[in-house]
């Protein structure tokens, strides 16, 4: 789990996933392991490396029958059809011109069916079935290994198959793999109000919220957990998913089921496009449009109690066509821990309210004298020769141990020191990391292959005094002979001018991304297939809202094209970016910027645009209603509401009951409203 990939690539290009063509070695150890297995053993006598198995002539069959115009529904998938359903409306038709395709169907998957007499008809249905087609974008040996792999996983969850057509992978890890399904049953079958959640439509996660009009298809991301899964770290992920319910920009849980020993999560579909494929062409109104998304998830769930713990461009999933984004992969994410450790106790508080990167403690709770004599000795171990550096032989000092969960190259300094009080402020260091990649122009940066390594690749950066500093407030000491740190150390800004000399010279907007790119306007955006990016991305959008009984929509039109940044604008956008990474990449945990504290930066801050905090999803119990909120003996979340002069308790689900800003929940807007 801990590289889930809801895109094709890992952000680490040693852990390439084997989404990627370029893998051959994990391709081939893929086969291997089909060969042991036993399970479609591929045979010389399978005729096309196992292709005409039984199975796979069903599902090639399935298939087919899918991309047929008329949308015959496969005979495998049992379903029962809802009298009101229309015909499949596909809402992602604008945003990919399905002649850029060149899709060719494989000679063993059957024909679709051409009618020229009525083109308006045949572009309706190419565009109709462009999500679907991903696959064939691959290589035929990926092609070949992806359909074995959805053969058996609907052989090992046959009841997916009822409600949820897969058609595609969307990445592997060690702990999963994520593929790409129609949710068939979303518009008769489900309530998809608590997952949906209330942004309202000034929000730039209102696209959570807008359901999907009736008969559109609607694409959703599903998550096989493997059995090697630790069944604590399973639970802890689906839980905590549940818990982030309500929160913007991140990746919704919709539900999540067993069978027998097989673990199944199922969250909406993200839209995005390999981070090495657009960080070095984005403009500085993309990068933007990138970190509020972020640092607006980032601010929601650490307000949760939530630390994410492996935010890098894997786990983002950014579209650089519309500017959205949403945080995936809870795998790795933990609960913020407030006791106190027993030995190694750092001279910070847990994260609070007040102080969500805690604070210093105050000089009574911590041994001066004894920090001061460590130092000492630390540089003076500095001066030694290299002889005479190492450890003892037989270390009598108690071990401190601390969550080292994340991806090297995006730790923070406290996570490498062993620090027992971790907060979010690991999260904003990671995210740091990845506008570092934007403003000097290079992925990856850091690449260390231990923590010792990576503590020092940062002190080669900051200095010998700022990671002394650093360590002193995790109660642990910094000593290194290596000649090349130097004391005074570098700014990140001197270090992204030295990898990027040209950063103040503008680039040439790039027509393929936001907010440079075309779109057809007076078109309706709506959860899932939003073509357009979110209000507070820019101010040269307005938005109407129209909204109904049965669905809620957002129709934007865009007032005009931006116009090309000129060198002053540049530069004031570089030096408020380079500001905020100051700001983002502080080595002290306590000292360095919130999620909330970047989403004000000037960087990031939009007059025109509602403040953040009107627009904060508040944790259940909070905000204006949370009088009416409370939780019952059974741990259930419950609100009151009146009937009339009579007063009921209703239980409510994780995502409902979520106040916004100064806004009521839905449960208590008359209340509100009416005192």
């Amino acid at each position: 789990m801990s590289t889930l990939l809801l895109s094709q690539h890992s952000s680490n290009p040693l852990e390439v996933g084997s989404s990627d063509a370029r893998n051959k070695a994990y391709h081939q150890e893929y086969i291997s392991a089909q060969d042991t297995n036993g399970h479609l053993n591929l045979t010389s006598e399978d005729g096309h490396n196992g292709l005409d198995r039984p199975e796979m002539v069903e599902y090639h069959n399935h298939l087919a029958r899918l991309y047929s115009k008329q949308g015959v529904v496969p005979s495998t998938i049992k379903r029962k059809r809802h009298p009101d359903e229309l015909p499949v409306v596909d809402l992602d038709e604008s945003m990919e011109v399905a002649d850029d395709i060149n899709f060719e169907v494989p000679h063993d998957m059957g024909t679709l069916e051409d009618d020229d007499d009525d083109p308006d008809e045949d572009a309706d249905a190419d565009g109709e079935t462009d999500e679907e087609k991903t696959l064939y974008l691959k290589s035929p040996e990926e092609q070949q290994e992806i359909q074995l792999e959805i053969v058996n996983l609907i052989n090992a969850v046959p009841s997916l198959s009822e409600d949820y057509t897969i058609v595609d992978r969307l990445g592997t890890g060690t702990f999963s793999s994520v593929y790409k399904a129609i949710d068939l049953a979303y518009h008769h079958k489900w309530d998809n109000t608590a997952w949906h959640g209330c942004h309202p439509p000034i929000s730039s996660a209102h696209y959570q919220s807008a359901p999907h009009p009736i008969g559109s298809k609607v694409f959703v991301a599903i998550k096989r957990i493997y059995v090697t899964s630790n069944p604590e770290r399973i639970r802890n992920e689906i839980s905590i998913m549940e818990d982030c319910r309500g929160c913007r920009h991140t990746c919704q849980l919709i539900t999540a089921f067993r069978h027998q020993d097989q673990v199944v999560a199922i969250m909406p579909y993200n839209r995005n496009e390999d981070f090495r494929e657009f960080y070095k062409d984005l403009s500085m109104s993309g990068i933007k449009a990138y970190f509020r998304c972020m640092f607006r998830a980032l601010r929601d769930i650490h307000a949760r109690g939530i630390i994410h713990r492996d935010v890098k461009p894997a786990n983002f999933l950014f579209d650089p066509r519309t500017g959205i984004g949403a945080l995936c992969d809870f795998g790795l994410a933990s609960r913020m821990d407030g006791s106190a450790p027993m030995h190694g106790a750092c001279l910070h508080t847990s994260a609070t309210r007040e102080h969500p990167h805690g604070k210093i403690r105050g000089r009574n709770d911590y041994d001066v004298d004894l920090l001061k004599k460590m130092q000492r000795e630390a540089r003076q171990k500095s001066s030694w020769s290299s002889e005479r550096v190492g450890y003892p032989d037989k270390d009598t000092r108690p071990p401190s141990k601390a969550n080292r969960a994340g991806t090297r190259g995006f730790r923070a300094p406290e996570v490498l020191l062993k620090c027992n009080q971790q907060t979010g402020a690991i999260d904003v260091w990671s995210a740091g990391m990845i506008l570092l990649f934007f403003l000097a122009g290079k992925f990856p940066l850091l690449q260390s292959s231990d923590d010792v390594e990576a503590l020092m690749e940062i002190a080669t950066i900051i200095g010998r005094q700022k990671m002394e500093k650093t360590a002193i407030l995790h109660s642990r000491t910094f000593a290194t002979n290596v000649p090349s740190i130097s004391q005074e150390g570098m700014s990140w800004r001197e270090f992204v001018e030295k990898q990027n000399p040209d950063i103040f010279k503008p680039s040439p907007p790039d027509p393929r991304y936001y907010p440079y790119n075309d779109f057809e306007t007076q078109t309706q955006t709506t959860a899932g297939a939003s073509s357009y990016p979110p209000p507070s991305s820019s101010s040269s959008y307005s938005y109407r809202h129209t909204s109904s009984s049965r669905s809620r929509s957002t129709t934007p039109t865009r007032a005009s094209t931006p116009a090309p940044p000129t060198p002053n604008s540049h530069r004031a956008d570089v030096e408020a970016a380079l500001s905020l990474l100051a700001e983002v990449m502080h080595p002290e945990s306590t000292r360095r910027i919130t999620p909330r504290g970047a989403l004000y930066h000037p960087f990031l801050a939009d007059p025109s645009e509602p403040e953040d905090d009107d627009l904060f999803p508040h944790q259940f119990g909070d905000g204006v209603c949370g009088k009416w909120h409370f939780v019952d003996e059974g741990d259930e979340q419950c609100v009151i509401i009146y009937d009339g002069e009579e007063e009921k308790v209703r239980r409510v689900m994780s995502g409902e009951g979520i106040a916004i800003g100064r806004w009521p929940c839905e449960f208590h807007r008359k209340e509100c409203y009416e005192v």
